[in-house]
């Protein structure tokens, strides 16, 4: 009898504990959730691409290539972030699908007038969450090429994602998704944004997604 009081306590305690948290911070998730008791919500992948190149471009003739390569090797990375978070934003997480302040912070101030025009490209859709329960990333890839001037600076990048992924609806059927295009981006301060963008995407019927694949890198130098 004592062990069951025991239970019973523990229980009445911890339906106190999330009550007072509900009454307390206005309905925001609760320390139990956010340890997986009382949430059914699956967790949202973390995309990275599959495969990454860096290419560079010269803006001058008679140049040292291999020292400009390096440049563009370097400046890749700092690239990827910026497709990746935007990526992350628009179409993985279901908290930001549709939601252009989520990502306007990727891009410049005069790119960002663009935002809510390109809204059903740059991500999901203001309405995906009436249709899709999550998007599971699969392969993908992306290629950086880099604009250098004679100082093998990297003054400017053009980022080339190829994005796929299966979505789970909320009939229970799947959808696959793709998304190709070009960004280009510039130094803003330290930071690189878009200043210019053009996506296509394209949606059929899918199937149940397989495990994402290991992200690796390489680089290449483009023609």
């Amino acid at each position: 009898m004592a062990r069951r009081r025991v239970i019973i306590g523990v229980v009445i305690g911890v339906a106190v504990i999330g009550g007072l948290f509900v009454l307390l911070s206005g309905g925001k998730k609760s320390p139990l959730e956010a340890i997986g008791i009382g949430s059914s919500s699956p967790p949202v992948p973390e995309f990275t691409f599959t495969t990454v190149t860096a290419g560079v471009q010269p803006t001058v003739t008679n140049v040292d290539k291999k020292k400009h390569l390096a440049a563009a090797e370097h400046a890749a990375p700092d690239v990827e972030v910026v497709v990746t978070q935007l990526l992350q934003a628009g179409y993985i997480d279901p908290e930001t699908w549709g939601d252009v302040g989520a990502i306007e912070d990727l891009f410049t101030s005069d790119a960002q007038k663009e935002l809510e025009a390109n809204v059903e490209t740059l991500t999901l859709g203001v309405d995906a969450d009436a249709t899709f329960a999550t998007v599971q990333p699969e392969a993908s890839k992306l290629k950086v090429t880099s604009l250098t001037d004679g100082n093998a600076k990297v003054i400017r990048a053009m980022a080339q994602p190829w994005f796929s992924a299966i979505a789970a609806n909320d009939d229970g059927t799947f959808t696959e998704i793709s998304v190709t295009g070009t960004l280009f981006l510039v130094h803003d301060g330290d930071e690189w944004k878009i200043e210019a963008f053009r996506l296509n995407r394209e949606m059929k019927p899918g199937e149940a997604p397989v495990t994402s694949p290991s992200a690796s890198a390489s680089a290449s130098e483009s023609p």
